[in-house]
């Protein structure tokens, strides 16, 4: 056992998914403690109400984000040519744009149906004005990042992770001091145009090139790709739906102040999956496609994740479950200790959740759209059933919530198996004929 212990740290040492990973997760540490720091700060400044109308418009960006570029942008990785990868990247940032100009002429025409569906006043109706803008430059960037993954660019994604977050908290705290009602939004908007800014440097310092592209090849890569858009695109929007609609949903049942300590409890235990899972998974996601193309196992990149990852799970876990008001309380002042009661019951599924998304990069490296489909789509129409629990009381709403969460999470956590088995033994039966 001594002997098993040394060899699995000494490989673990030596590792370059390990390196990767660990200079993904130090960098996205050092910027997702930007917003975390000035969170006491900004809760004291900003109403509950005011974060919930900002958790609905972050949810509406994420939810319109995940269809905006057709999913092309997840193929980046995926060509044997860096060519290839450079028209895929215009293709996804040209789709983007087509996308968000039809939106901002949809909430120009029914911006007043849109607040009454959503349970917003008046005075929020600057949110939606920039909703077209921050989903152009988050899809943008997020083209822009699956070729620095794909590149092997791990530092400066990481460095680009850290200019956003630190321009964005300067912004909004700035506003906060100056009294602005909209510092939240503004602060988010310019830091994602920073991001933007510094993304497509680096992309460019990475082998990015203009001269690569032409209508010819990304109209061929967008056949060839075909499947992204196909059997993606839809999945996955009801994907991001499933994540980001309880929020919409608080909002709209109960109360913007519901909704605002929701968004501070989701944001404290989305922290792993910030800090670690998003970035393990960009690893795996390189380190996959790139075997799935050698045909070599991919078992040993796996466990040496997946013991820091349980690690990590359980810690989380324990420290909310007995300390989560006290630390709500400490943080953010008394007026949100209530998202600490909230907390208790999230963590639940937030712990599954963080297991599973780790490694949730093995559907797309390994090409298994139409299973993640599949799976998507389960999620989705679980998490919509909730519409038929609006007349719970607020923290029994929750439990259900949690409950349909779980479930639906670990049913992706059987298909991940499943899906590793089935390919191991094809790679031995390939390999043995």
């Amino acid at each position: 056992m001594k002997y098993t212990i040394q060899t699995y740290y000494k490989r673990l040492y030596n590792s370059e998914l390990i390196r990767n990973t660990s200079v993904l997760i130090s960098g996205t540490i050092f910027a997702q403690l930007i917003p975390i720091i000035l969170q006491p700060f900004l809760r004291r400044y900003f109403s509950p109400e005011t974060f919930g109308a900002y958790a609905v418009y972050l949810s509406l960006l994420g939810i319109l984000v995940s269809v905006s570029s057709l999913k092309y942008e997840l193929a980046i990785v995926l060509p044997r040519k860096d060519k290839g990868s450079a028209n895929l990247l215009v293709l996804s940032v040209m789709i983007a744009s087509v996308f968000t100009a039809i939106l901002f002429i949809i909430i120009l025409i029914w911006k007043k149906n849109i607040l009454s569906y959503l349970n917003l006043s008046d005075k929020y109706a600057f949110y939606l004005y920039f909703l077209p803008l921050g989903t152009f430059l988050f899809s943008t960037y997020q083209s822009i990042n699956y070729w620095l993954i794909r590149k092997k660019a791990f530092l400066p994604v990481s460095v680009n992770k850290f200019v956003r977050r630190g321009t964005e908290g300067i912004t909004q705290s700035g506003l906060a001091i100056l009294k602005s009602p909209n510092g939240l939004i503004l602060g988010d908007i310019i830091g994602n145009m920073f991001n933007v800014i510094i993304g497509w440097y680096q992309a460019v310092k990475n082998g990015f090139r203009l001269q690569s592209i032409s209508f010819t090849k990304i109209n061929y890569y967008r056949k060839k790709y075909a499947e992204f858009p196909k059997y993606n695109t839809f999945p996955g929007f009801m994907s991001a739906c499933s994540y980001l609609i309880p929020a919409i949903f608080i909002n709209k049942f109960y109360s913007s102040e519901y909704a605002g300590y929701f968004d501070l409890s989701k944001l404290v235990l989305s922290i792993p999956l910030a800090l670690i899972a998003t970035s393990v998974s960009s690893v795996l996601l390189q380190r996959i496609s790139e075997k799935n193309r050698l045909n070599a196992s991919i078992i040993t990149d796996l466990v040496q994740i997946a013991i820091p990852v349980f690690s990590i799970a359980v810690f989380g876990f324990i420290t909310i479950l007995i300390w989560g008001i006290p630390i709500f309380k400490f943080a953010f002042g008394n007026q949100f200790a209530y998202s600490g009661e909230i907390s208790k019951i999230l963590v639940f599924s937030f712990t599954i959740s963080f297991i599973v998304s780790s490694f949730s990069s093995i559907y797309i490296g390994l090409r298994k759209i139409k299973l993640l489909s599949y799976w998507q789509l389960f999620y989705f129409l679980s998490i919509v059933s909730l519409i038929f629990f609006r007349k719970y009381e607020f923290s029994n709403f929750l439990k259900v919530y949690v409950i349909i969460e779980s479930i639906c999470i670990l049913l992706s956590g059987i298909f991940l198996i499943r899906i590793i088995i089935n390919y191991e033994k094809t790679i031995k039966l390939a390999a043995n004929p």
